[in-house]
């Protein structure tokens, strides 16, 4: 007579739950790094939507901006952007400038970002055009805090 057995043994309860864990891990390292490149992505989607912003600002405003002092802030940019106050909100790390050359800069204070993300940006900095000051030929590294976009 052969006898059934119902149920599982405590080595194949502890084997099972062994594999769920390093299962669960390996997707906890994967999706960390799925995040750092989603924030990256969106800095770099929100940075190219206020350089959109800012020429139409110009071209809707630039006998006002043309040859006088002026300080340019993301206030400005208001009405050309869908969500207005994710830029103007206090605290916010978009802003918006101008150089002694004139040239428009968009920029995003980084100081709260992971170095994951500043990684990720690092890698997309040549081809997205990410600079890390108002020089043209900065390209953005991890070391900075700020990375900056040239609007105009």
């Amino acid at each position: 007579m052969v006898k059934v057995r119902k149920g599982f043994t405590l080595v194949e309860l502890l084997i099972v739950i062994v594999i769920i864990g390093i299962l669960a891990a390996a997707m906890l390292l994967s999706s960390g790094a799925a995040t750092a490149s989603a924030e990256a992505s969106t800095i770099i989607s929100d940075l190219r939507s206020m350089k959109a912003a800012a020429l139409m600002l110009y071209a809707d405003s630039m006998d006002v901006f043309e040859n006088t002092t002026y300080s340019l802030t993301v206030n400005y940019l208001t009405p050309y952007v869908d969500n207005p106050a994710k830029y103007t909100i206090a605290g916010s790390p978009y802003g918006l400038s101008v150089d002694s050359n004139e040239r428009w800069w968009v920029y995003y204070n980084l100081s709260n970002k992971s170095s994951e993300v500043k990684s990720k940006l690092q890698g997309r900095a040549q081809t997205t055009g990410l600079l890390k000051s108002t020089n043209l030929t900065d390209s953005y590294t991890t070391a900075s805090n700020t990375v900056w976009m040239v609007a105009r």
